[in-house]
C-alpha cells in the first residue's frame, strides 16, 4: 500500500487520474465486495445542495456523483484505467465544470445492493489498483450548537450501551420526548 487518503473531493481524485493513467480502478464496497472489473462509468452528475437545518442555518455544497454500472457477467480482462477516466472527463469538462471541492460520491448497484450513492471512505494505491473503498452516509444534526444533539460518532456508543446522552439548553430547538423510544429530540 503506497498511498492513502481520507474521503475524495474532486481535485484529489482528478490528480490521481493524471499521475497514475495506467493504474486500473477498483470500487469496493460493504467491507469486502468489489464491483466486477469491467464496470462502466456511465455519467458524471454535478450536483448543487442547499439546506437548511432545524436551527434555520443555510449551507450549500457541490457533489460530483460517478455513475457506475456493474455488467452481468464478471470479465477479468477487461477493466478501466485511470487514463481512460481520464478521457472520459476531458469530455464532460467540456459540458460541465467540477470545482475543485466538490465531493466525490460513487452511484452504484447491482442484482444484490439497491442503487445508492456511496462515500468514498478511502483511497489508496494497491499494486496496480487504485482502490476506493465505499462506505453508506449516515445522518445527523448539523445544528449542533442550537440543538445539543450530540455529533453521529459520539451517539453511536452510547447508544449501543443503551445511553442516551442528549444535552439540551434553555436555547435549544430540539429537546427528547421520550427517553426510551426517541433517541432524537426533533423540533
Amino acid at each position: 500500500m503506497e498511498k492513502k487518503m481520507e474521503s475524495l473531493t474532486w481535485i484529489e481524485f482528478k490528480k490521481n487520474l493524471e499521475l497514475y493513467p495506467e493504474l486500473q480502478l477498483k470500487f469496493i464496497y460493504n467491507k469486502d465486495q468489489t464491483i466486477f472489473p469491467n464496470f462502466h462509468i456511465t455519467e458524471f452528475k454535478l450536483a448543487t445542495i442547499e439546506a437548511v437545518d432545524c436551527g434555520g442555518n443555510l449551507d450549500s455544497w457541490k457533489e460530483i456523483i460517478l455513475q457506475v454500472l456493474e455488467p452481468k457477467e464478471k470479465e477479468e480482462n477487461e477493466s478501466l484505467n485511470l487514463g481512460k477516466i481520464g478521457n472520459i472527463y476531458s469530455k464532460v469538462s467540456k459540458a460541465i465544470t467540477i470545482p475543485d471541492d466538490a465531493i466525490l460520491r460513487i452511484e452504484f448497484g447491482n442484482q444484490t445492493t439497491a442503487m445508492r450513492q456511496f462515500f468514498v471512505s478511502e483511497a489508496q494505491i494497491d499494486g496496480s489498483a487504485f482502490v476506493i473503498h465505499l462506505k453508506d452516509g449516515a445522518t445527523e444534526c448539523k445544528a449542533k450548537t442550537s440543538c445539543g444533539l450530540p455529533k453521529v460518532d459520539e451517539m453511536l456508543p452510547l447508544q449501543v450501551a443503551g445511553i442516551q446522552k442528549i444535552e439540551s439548553t434553555p436555547s435549544s430547538c430540539c429537546q427528547p420526548r421520550n427517553a426510551k423510544k426517541e433517541t432524537a429530540g426533533c423540533c
